[in-house]
Formats: structure tokens, sequence, C-alpha cells
């Protein structure tokens, strides 16, 4: 729904600007079981680089980042545009955090944005083995970030509860796992980059105000993957009804 060099376009002048709003990146989180700090520093560069540039374009209110003990840990968000990609990048900076997301596999095989995503350490979805891939990325302790939907959802499907119709995938990843579950809810990106267009809304007066909440729901518990999605999503959900409550929603 977009076009490839438009969109690559998008992301390089996001990872490439070197102009910065404000550089609020926070400190690199270090657990246990950590990933290797090398590649952990090269990502959280990349994402750094991102949040720069999408400061130009939009004000980030990402709120307090999630109180976990230990890594690798599972995050969940809806997903209303393609914006979301660069929106977690700068997330993770903010909250210093150098995690990977599951994206598209198709997206990696076009030329220019497959190249941003391999830069941006993300994990190719082609079928299930997608599962096994990122099973063997937290082993190295990375934390991943999914979004159960599974593609960018139109506002008719969205509206009426905040979210669409899931695939069952992040929830057989938790219970396989057994690693801590954080939810996510996105709000304003479908205004930034509506979807079906070729690019953001760009305007010399104003940037757009993206919010992001999260609730931490720890370790997915029994042997159903469908209750253990179910759970999920109606932490997004909340999570997305908090960006637009004056009552704030965190651990």
């Amino acid at each position: 729904f977009f076009k490839q060099k438009t969109a690559y376009e998008i992301g390089v002048r996001l990872v490439g600007s070197e102009m910065c709003i404000r550089d609020s990146s926070g400190p690199m989180r270090e657990f246990l079981n950590s990933p290797d700090p090398t590649e952990a520093a090269a990502l959280a560069g990349v994402h750094r680089r991102v949040a720069r540039g999408l400061g130009l374009l939009a004000t980030l209110d990402v709120g307090v980042r999630p109180e976990v003990s230990e890594e690798p840990v599972i995050l969940a968000a809806n997903h209303r545009s393609m914006a979301d990609l660069f929106l977690a990048a700068a997330i993770f900076s903010e909250w210093g955090w150098p995690i990977r997301p599951l994206v598209a596999g198709s997206y990696f095989d076009r030329p220019g944005i497959g190249g941003l995503l391999r830069r941006l350490r993300c994990i190719p979805v082609r079928g299930s083995e997608a599962l096994d891939i990122a099973t063997e990325v937290m082993a190295d302790g990375w934390s991943v970030a999914v979004m159960p939907e599974g593609r960018v959802v139109p506002e008719a499907e969205w509206a009426p509860t905040g979210v669409g119709t899931a695939r069952p995938g992040v929830g057989r990843l938790a219970l396989a796992r057994g690693r801590p579950v954080v939810a996510i809810g996105v709000s304003g990106t479908e205004r930034f980059w509506p979807r079906g267009r070729n690019l953001p809304r760009i305007s010399p007066w104003r940037r757009f105000p993206l919010r992001i909440r999260h609730e931490v729901l720890g370790v997915m518990v029994g042997d159903q993957p469908s209750v253990a999605l179910e759970e999920i999503m109606a932490g997004i959900t909340r999570c997305i009804a908090a960006t637009e409550s004056p009552s704030e929603l965190f651990d």
C-alpha cells in the first residue's frame, strides 16, 4: 500500500538525520541475561537516530519505561500505521532498551526498505518459522516486539474496541518461552501516517502528537494460546484507552 522508494526515503531521513529536537535516549538497560553489549549498543545507535528524525515530525509521549527485572521480554502493541515501526525504534531509544521487532517477511525482499529493516535488526515473519526464530533470538537475551494484529488495521475494524483481529502467534510464543509480556497501546500514528497513504502528513507549523502507554502483564500461564492471546489483547486495549484518558495506566 505504499511505494517502495517513498518508504525507503522516509526511512533514510529518519535513520540518517543528525538533527535533533531533543536527545532523550535513556541509559542502556542491562540485565543478567542481556544480549551481547556490542551488538546491543550498535542497535541502540540506530534507534537513537530514528528517534532524532521522528522528533522533527512528531512529539513523543512514551511515559515511564516498563519495570521488569530481567530479559528477555515480549512486548506486544497495536498496529494502525506504517509509522509504528519508526515509533517503536524511538520508544526503545527513550527507554534505553534495544529491542528487536517482528516484521512481515515480504518487506525484507523490497529494495531499500529491506535494508532499513535489517539495520533495525528486525526479525522477518514468514509463516510459523517466525516463532522459531524469535525463540532463538530470545535465547540470546534479546527482547522482542510483536504486533499481534499482523497488519496495519483499517480504522473501521479497530474503532469499536481499539484493536483489530489478532493472530495467535504471540500467545504461542508467550507460553512457549515463559517470559514476561508487556502490553503497549499506541495512539496518534493513524493520524500522522494514515493507512493507505504513501507519505506521512508533514506540517511545517506543528508536529503530530504520538502517545504510548504500557502495562506489564507478567508471565502468561496455562496451556491455551488463545487464552493467553485474549489476555494480551485486553492489556493492549487498556493501554490504548489510557493514551486518551486523564488517568494514566502504567505497571
